[in-house]
């Protein structure tokens, strides 16, 4: 079962879910997960190059200082993890679910790569990926 949002104290709900909604629907492309029980959201960023990846992250750096405010994130080589949560108060707050909406749209103006297709082949719980026409056995 997948965790519901769970906001930060003093978030408008209603305005969050719905800008919320569009980046978890992955049926309308949507890439975003919801983790730590609801309290943060997390997503990949692929890129062709090294270069453009920095640019990426560039760009979100100077989104997150107008709106002060910044993510948990890691890159290696042209992959960049970003995870958006409030510590205080606890949750997600608008400001998440914004600067999520933001990287979405700079990753799409920096030429983020489509991914891989990919299906599910166990439970939820127990999840593999596995990419159409390869070998299980490489």
């Amino acid at each position: 079962m997948d965790p519901k949002p769970r906001f930060s104290a003093g978030t408008d709900e209603p305005s969050a879910q719905a800008a919320l909604a569009p980046l978890l629907e992955s049926s309308g492309g949507g890439r975003w997960a919801l983790v730590n029980d609801g309290e943060a959201l997390e997503r990949s960023f692929k890129f062709k190059t090294f270069a453009k990846t920095w640019d990426f992250m560039t760009a979100v750096s100077l989104q997150c200082k107008i709106k002060n405010h910044h993510p948990e994130w890691s890159n290696v080589y042209n992959t960049t993890f970003i995870r958006w949560t409030t510590h205080n108060p606890k949750g997600l707050s608008v400001k998440d679910v914004d600067l999520a909406t933001v990287c979405d749209s700079l990753a799409k103006d920096f030429g983020e790569l489509e991914p891989e297709p990919w299906i599910w082949i166990l439970p939820k719980a127990d999840r593999t990926r596995v990419t159409y026409g390869l070998s299980m056995a490489r």
